[in-house]
């Protein structure tokens, strides 16, 4: 189909056209979601459970182990890692790259089923999709008390939590999760007094079996003449009454519950707590659903805390404060990047102008910009995109190249006019000359694409983006090139007639190319050190490999490894102040640099920790060498870590730049000196890096051990249950059931008790009516041992592993070598029998990533080969153009080099995303110079003379649409800001790819051109100084 002819017969229709392009396009730019990176979809499930008060190590064995062994069948798992902690376990379940989630979430759920029943008092498993229970947070929020509420203890605030604010949030259309990480349930606890008990001769068995016994039970119906009636047994107490309840006899006497215990509906102990800048808080974590617009999100978020701040919270003396918004870095980001295109369409119509020097022409060439660009955003819309950071860095990207096919058309139109051409005839036969050429350049360009869009994991959700805005932008130019073009240029250039300012320049440029290569040894020359030169270039500079680009956040997490024994009121009332008046001068400002905000939390020994955030982003670095120096330092046995998240989140939580060294075997305690020798290693071979154990190396969690004696037992006629239940009660507690009060569900706790010395413990009296009253000490051997915080399992294995943060100037591949090289073996030499050690993570996860990168390179260029050969009816001039290749990767890595000199960048992913698009680009100069050789050549010139006339021709276009490609995504390299990190580098490879590529190709190609070239006809000076009527006349008569 002839497109152009069709549009300038119909120009009315090519303007509707256009006009509904524009209105669509500005509706889909509200419509978009907006969001800091595409959708990253964790190939992971991940199942929460929990048991009330276990030790990490009888969680494992009662819960975790069954749920292992059922769900690590289940198709396409390739991982199984768990996280055990007091009273709780996090299994994450990994899966094939590409696995159908939605099939997998129903065979784990299903899997599940077939897991052994759980302890009464254990939680129900939560099966959700991504790692870390549900993915990275949309927000964070603190309710914390206002300055005149004098209150301390935020428990008693608890039920206007669960009922009011909580229930705000999740009606939030998009919201996911709201989760309370303070949450204190509430129990109905009966607190008893052990020896009264026993001296009354009830055992804790009598005592539970009766509350539990008293439960409302249905008797069915029963019909009574002419009515129905439904029969109950109202068996259970009011919590009023239930201190009135006999649980046993005494003689003829009752003994009645309030006799040995009292009863009270209350908040379960406190496990944990948070702070909001040094004051008690509750702690929320907000998750968005998967196709939730996060800005929006958040601003209905930030209405929802307005609300709940200026009526029931102010009411009570609480507010919220919003610790973290995702939709900070978004705005930030979104806005550096707007920026960033709009300056760049500037920098591109400037060069423009200044090559034509005629707004007209200027105006027209710019027409294919918003035109290209809207329809970008009608893709998006219509394949269900976010518009992103990488959406937009897309758009900025091709603002030059959407130029090309234009300034091709617009440049052949206005040479035709000037040799005399009609109007109408310039405007047709300018747009068919080069059509042939732009599609073919076209099809490079989005075919290069291609292997990018079929991309799996992590990258390819990353780079899909890029990848349709991009060709999108692209093919739409093209269209816009050979319709909307043509028929602007008919009507405003109808009486311009633009002479070629630079026309000298072409003309001497051109005898300097001929005259560099107008000899066979000067060819072979030249052909050798370009070549030569770009691969030994490369090889020298290429930059070392990392996984993701650092985007680092405005603040860090610090965690703390306390000291061994250490409960929550200790770190509450001893360390957590102690860090409070150490960051207070700078949270005033009186020391700087100046915090903004922080938080501390703690869980116990084994997890406290805590965000500190910046009020100065550019100072976030030097902030946290004063906190690790000054703040955090001397802490009484405590080991301090630092880390400074990503804005780019790819594991579940990690910022794409950490290693794991896993070492699994069945002694945790050797696998913990193991991995403490590969601390210290890091620590002295590899200059600030964090290396974080885990859990941590110390059996850090002070235990009590008793050992049952067997024979005293059951000369008691009592058995190892009635032991270990009484051991339950005495200390956390001992579940006996449920309590439905018509509104809300407890559990019944039965605990004896406070005792405060493990002597008191071995005191307390355990009732047998066989032998009467025996102590615990009598009936079991109580020792003092220690045991682990937490435990981590790899597959079904006990496992420490060290997350290893290298710092921010080394890559991921020069700190692999590293590990490799110097610290794996050492921890080899000490490694335990049927112990292992491996490296897991971004590690595994980058070498497959540049494997399939790889691969795709060879495909993309497997693909360019077969198109051009198509195109070119020829293999030869398609490997002719694909010898540009050298050229383009040796300036994108001359590109890199040089920006390391100023900033560091190492060769991540998306930078290597880059070298695939140039492949697309620097194609297309290639592409017009042979294509103008051989049309010279059909038409009766001499290789030498065709060769010539491509460079006088082709020159001026092949440098204007590399000059504005080059500006348009100069601010893209070199504008610093939020998320700049992010395509910095892919904009660097393709500036400096496509300026070497330029500035050689027209040595290159007139050297291979040239290699068989036959004595001229015609001399050269005749060629490069033709008139446009006898080149005109040379074409047509052709």
């Amino acid at each position: 189909m002839n497109y152009t002819r069709t549009a300038l017969k119909n120009p009315a229709a090519v303007i509707v056209i256009v006009a509904l392009v524009m209105v669509f396009g500005l509706l889909s730019i509200f419509k978009l979601p907006l969001q800091l990176t595409p959708d990253i979809e964790q190939p992971q499930i991940s199942i929460f459970t929990g048991w009330r008060s276990a030790a990490p190590a009888e969680l494992e064995s009662v819960i975790i182990e069954p749920i292992e062994n059922v769900v690590k069948n289940t198709q396409g798992v390739t991982k199984v890692t768990t996280s055990i902690g007091q009273g709780f376990g996090d299994i994450t379940l990994t899966f094939d790259v590409g696995a159908d989630m939605q099939k997998a979430m129903l065979d784990v759920i299903n899997n599940l089923n077939q897991a052994p029943p759980l302890p009464l008092d254990a939680f129900e498993p939560v099966v959700s999709a991504g790692g870390g229970r549900g993915g990275p947070n949309t927000a964070s929020l603190m309710i914390k008390t206002l300055p005149d509420n004098p209150v301390e203890d935020l428990g008693q605030y608890q039920k206007l939590i669960e009922d009011v604010v909580q229930p705000r949030f999740a009606r939030i259309p998009g919201m996911g999760q709201v989760n309370l990480a303070s949450h204190r349930p509430r129990e109905l606890r009966v607190t008893f007094d052990p020896v009264r008990a026993a001296s009354l001769g009830l055992s804790i068995g009598d005592i539970s079996s009766t509350i539990s016994r008293s439960n409302d039970v249905s008797g069915g119906t029963a019909n009574v003449g002419r009515r129905q009636y439904t029969v109950r047994f109202s068996g259970q107490y009011s919590l009023e009454n239930l201190a009135e309840m006999i649980i046993g006899y005494s003689g003829d006497r009752p003994i009645y519950l309030k006799d040995i215990a009292k009863v009270e509906n209350t908040l379960v102990d406190r496990f944990g707590f948070n702070l909001r800048s040094g004051q008690p808080s509750y702690y929320f974590t907000l998750k968005r659903q998967s196709d939730a617009n996060t800005v929006a999100l958040m601003d209905e978020i930030n209405i929802a805390i307005k609300e709940l701040n200026e009526g029931p919270l102010k009411a009570a003396g609480l507010t919220i404060d919003l610790s973290f918004d995702s939709s900070v870095h978004i705005r930030n980001a979104l806005k550096l990047v707007k920026g960033n295109l709009g300056l760049g369409v500037l920098l591109a119509l400037v060069i423009l102008w200044l090559f034509l020097r005629g707004w007209r022409n200027t105006l027209i060439i710019a027409t294919t910009i918003p035109i290209s660009l809207l329809v970008a955003f009608v893709a998006l819309t219509v394949f269900d995109r976010t518009l992103n950071v990488i959406s937009l860095a897309g758009l900025a990207f091709s603002v030059g190249l959407v130029l090309d096919a234009a300034i091709i058309v617009q440049e052949n139109i206005v040479r035709l006019k000037s040799q005399g051409f009609e109007n109408h005839k310039a405007v047709l036969k300018g747009t068919l000359e080069v059509t042939g050429a732009l599609f073919a350049s076209t099809a490079t360009s989005v075919a290069i694409f291609l292997p990018i869009l079929f991309m799996k994991g992590v990258e390819g959700q990353l780079f899909s983006d890029l990848a349709l805005t991009l060709s999108i932008a692209v093919i739409s130019s093209l269209l816009a090139a050979i319709t909307v073009l043509p028929i602007a240029s008919k009507y405003w250039l109808k009486n311009v007639n633009d002479a070629d300012p630079y026309e000298h320049y072409w003309q001497h440029l051109t005898k300097f190319v001929m005259r560099l290569t107008n000899s066979r040894v000067k060819r072979i020359t030249w052909v050798s050190l370009l070549l030569g030169g770009s691969i030994a270039v490369t090889l020298m500079l290429l930059p070392k490999t990392d996984f993701m680009p650092r985007a680092p956040i405005d603040g860090f997490f610090y965690s703390l490894n306390m000291p061994p024994g250490g409960n929550v009121d200790f770190i509450e009332h001893e360390m957590a102040i102690l860090v409070k008046e150490r960051l207070a001068p700078y949270l005033s400002g009186e020391k700087s640099p100046k915090i903004k905000s922080y938080n501390f939390y703690s869980y116990g020994a084994g997890s406290t920790g805590g965000f500190i955030y910046s009020d100065d982003p550019t100072r976030v670095e030097e902030l946290m060498q004063v906190v690790r120096e000054e703040v955090l330092s001397g802490l009484p046995d405590t080991q301090v870590f630092l880390f400074r998240g990503s804005m780019i989140n790819v594991s579940g939580g990690g910022n794409g730049r950490t290693i794991d060294i896993d070492i699994n075997g069945t002694d945790i305690e050797a696998l913990m000196q193991v991995a403490q020798i590969g601390i210290d290693e890091i620590n002295s071979q590899m200059a600030n890096t964090t290396a974080f154990p885990m859990p941590s190396l110390s059996l850090a969690e002070p235990e009590l051990n008793l050992i049952p004696n067997d024979q005293r037992i059951t000369q008691a006629g009592l058995t190892r249950r009635d032991v270990a239940n009484a051991v339950r009660a005495y200390t956390s507690g001992l579940f006996i059931g449920e309590y439905f009060d018509g509104n809300d569900r407890v559990n019944v706790i039965l605990r004896g008790q406070q005792w405060d010395t493990p002597d008191e413990l071995a005191s307390l009296p355990i009732y047998s009516p066989i032998a009467g009253s025996q102590t615990l000490g009598e009936l079991t051997e109580i020792t003092r041992t220690a045991g682990p915080t937490q435990l981590r399992r790899v597959d079904g294995r006990r496992t420490i592993s060290i997350q290893v943060s290298p710092p921010a100037d080394m890559s991921l591949e020069e700190a692999i070598a590293l590990l490799n090289e110097k610290i794996i073996p050492v921890m080899t030499e000490n490694l335990p029998e049927s112990a292992a050690i491996m490296l897991s993570g971004n590690a595994n996860k980058m070498a497959s990533a540049i494997s399939d990168m790889v691969k795709n390179f060879i495909l993309a260029l497997v693909i360019l080969f077969l198109l051009m050969t198509a195109l070119f009816k020829s293999a030869k001039d398609s490997l002719l153009v694909l010898l540009v290749m050298p050229l383009a990767v040796a300036g994108g890595v001359i590109g890199l080099s040089i920006l390391n000199l100023f900033t560091y960048q190492s060769l991540d992913l998306l930078t290597m995303i880059g070298f695939i698009i140039l492949l697309g680009l620097v194609v297309n100069n290639a592409i017009l110079l042979v294509d103008q050789t051989r049309q010279a050549e059909l038409s009766g010139l001499s290789r030498c003379n065709a060769v010539a006339q491509a460079i006088r021709i082709r020159a001026r276009p092949v440098y204007m649409s590399t000059l504005t490609s080059l500006f348009g995504m100069l601010p893209l390299m070199l504008m610093p800001g939020v998320g700049s990190e992010i395509y910095r580098g892919l904009a660097t490879v393709i500036v400096g790819g496509m300026t070497i590529s330029a500035i050689f190709t027209l040595i290159l190609f007139p050297s291979l051109l040239r290699f068989s070239q036959k004595s001229s006809n015609k001399p050269l000076a005749s060629i490069v100084n033709i008139t446009p009527e006898e080149q005109t006349l040379r074409v047509s008569n052709h």
